[in-house]
């Protein structure tokens, strides 16, 4: 291979994660003329509500809306590896969920989408996985390992870069998600068990400001990633941002923060406002 590599591919477990984590720097990419293309580990099966302790659903439901996520922000149709949602911790995973996966065999898959589409960089979570859930801690390690043997080959990718929670932006996104439940008059009700976990993890494993390399401003396309956010229907329920004030969806969603794991940053290099090279 000669060409040099190009363009952005966002490898996450769930549809739903590439929107919620980069989708504005997706759109963003796109607009400016990079190729850009998620992978998608699982099917997303578990995603359901589980009021009764079930948690599944049909698949081709997360399907579906992570295609139309992907059409609303303006990036190529998505690819998907199939394996099953393993679901949060204690649920106990299922035959053919990625946390029951053969790790080499789900990196030589990676890798294999890596080889065909060639990008220039790679964005996965950090290794805490935002909040925890089995299948972010999985996807990362083993996009972040499927990176490394792909750019030790000639035209390889040249940067992989991990998005995170910053620790300093808690206080404030549980401010903007109550007063967007107040404005949309959201019915009250009482944190489950696994919503109370959930909160516990994202304080656990938010990561140090300093860790962040780079930040980008997405407010330019954060109509973008409001319509992506609303494709995933059936995770989002009524609250992907298009409610509140354009100045509050700018709060919420306007800035997507990241950590470049290769290449370091030189000591004193100063914060990228892009993710790059695309």
């Amino acid at each position: 291979m000669t060409d040099a590599p190009s363009g952005l591919l966002a490898i996450f477990a769930h549809p739903d994660d590439e929107t919620f984590s980069i989708g504005g720097t997706m759109a963003l990419a796109a607009e400016r003329g990079a190729r850009v293309r998620v992978v998608c580990a699982t099917n997303g099966d578990e995603g359901g509500e589980g009021n009764d302790g079930d948690h599944a659903m049909d698949p081709e439901i997360r399907l579906s809306e992570l295609r139309a996520a992907c059409a609303a922000l303006g990036i190529e149709a998505p690819v998907f590896l199939g394996y099953r949602d393993s679901g949060m911790e204690g649920w106990g995973p299922k035959p053919g969920s990625l946390r029951l996966a053969d790790p080499e065999e789900a990196i030589a898959r990676i890798v294999a989408e890596i080889r065909r589409f060639r990008p220039s960089l790679i964005i996965t979570f950090d290794p805490g996985g935002i909040y925890g859930h089995p299948d972010h801690v999985a996807i990362s390690l083993l996009a972040s390992t499927a990176f490394r043997r792909a750019a030790s080959e000639p035209g390889g990718p040249l940067a992989l870069y991990h998005c995170a929670i910053q620790r300093s932006s808690l206080p404030e996104m549980g401010r903007l998600m109550e007063e967007a439940a107040r404005q949309g008059g959201a019915a009250a009700r009482e944190p489950t068990a696994d919503d109370l976990a959930q909160q516990r993890r994202f304080v656990e494993l938010a990561r140090p400001d300093e860790d962040f390399t780079t930040h980008v401003d997405v407010r330019s396309v954060v109509s973008r990633k409001v319509a992506a956010l609303a494709a995933h229907a059936s995770q989002t329920r009524g609250m992907g941002g298009e409610r509140g004030s354009p100045e509050m969806v700018d709060r919420m969603l306007g800035d997507e923060w990241f950590i470049r794991v290769t290449p370091r940053p030189a000591p004193g290099e100063p914060l990228e406002t892009m993710v790059g090279p695309i």
